[in-house]
């Protein structure tokens, strides 16, 4: 039986920042938490000049993926204005089954909104994984409380999977109005483990800056269904701290959930 399972999200930051420093600083922070399973947002990828966060993140920590397109635009990269996108990805050690993308509510001011949701097996453990990045906009709360309700639409299916989990940028507070909208009557039963082991550390913005005080957006939900499956679980914000050059992975912290065999 598997022993111990490790889910990490993090919002990349797209291309903002001192995107080329950053990434090995990202891949660092993910290779030091030991992830079964990332669930990455705001994922930058440029074909013009071969930049791909997925692909480079994949590649250094040794992971399968799926991957997302979404928002694209164009975007202020290597000093011209170029075609770029923003998605979503997962990326695993384990065997991906199947993936879906999943179109969202939107709106002009937010721009594209998808969720990406995908089936794995490790181990002999299934799971279905749904990464999601909401909108940003201050208020757009009922649009986050039906994005929110779309993406979970995907876990209602009892499609077998043992655990099933959601995660990534939700752009609100663990107890906003638009969280509880958004699950109300789905009959989930769902755990925000960061809120149920007390941790109420900020994940965005990394460092808070004098306008915009950090505020814990990024949750990972789960849910053990398989019976005869024991896990303890516990969950914390990491990645959180700069390199000797002041530089951040991201302007989010890491949140992280770990599934212990009990």
């Amino acid at each position: 039986m598997l022993k111990e399972l490790k889910i990490v999200s993090l919002n990349t930051w797209k291309n903002e920042g001192a995107y080329r420093k950053r990434l090995p600083l990202i891949a660092s922070g993910l290779e030091g938490l030991n992830a079964d399973i990332i669930l990455a947002q705001e994922c930058f990828y440029c074909e013009s000049t071969e930049d791909n966060t997925v692909a480079y993140l994949a590649d250094h920590l040794d992971l399968k993926f799926v991957f997302a397109n979404a928002r694209g635009k164009l975007r202020q990269h290597g000093g011209e204005m170029r075609d770029c996108y923003s998605g979503l990805a997962i990326l695993s050690n384990g065997t991906f089954d199947e993936a879906e993308t999943i179109p969202l509510p939107s709106s002009d001011m937010s721009g594209e909104r998808i969720a990406l949701s995908s089936r794995l097996t490790i181990g002999e453990i299934s799971l279905k994984i749904v990464c999601v990045h909401f909108s940003h906009v201050r208020g757009e709360e009922e649009i986050r409380a039906n994005q929110i309700r779309a993406s979970l639409e995907a876990l209602k299916e009892d499609d077998g999977s043992d655990v099933l989990v959601v995660g990534g940028d939700f752009n609100c507070l663990p107890d906003s109005e638009e969280l509880r909208l958004g699950f109300a009557d789905l009959n989930l039963n769902l755990v925000n483990r960061l809120l149920a082991n007390g941790c109420r550390e900020p994940t965005s913005p990394i460092p808070p800056v004098s306008h915009r005080s950090g505020r814990q957006i990024d949750h990972i939900w789960h849910l053990v269904r398989r019976s005869g499956l024991n896990f303890e679980a516990s969950a914390g914000v990491s990645m959180n701290t700069p390199d000797s050059e002041g530089i951040y992975p991201s302007d989010h912290a890491a949140v992280w959930l770990r599934l212990k065999g009990a």
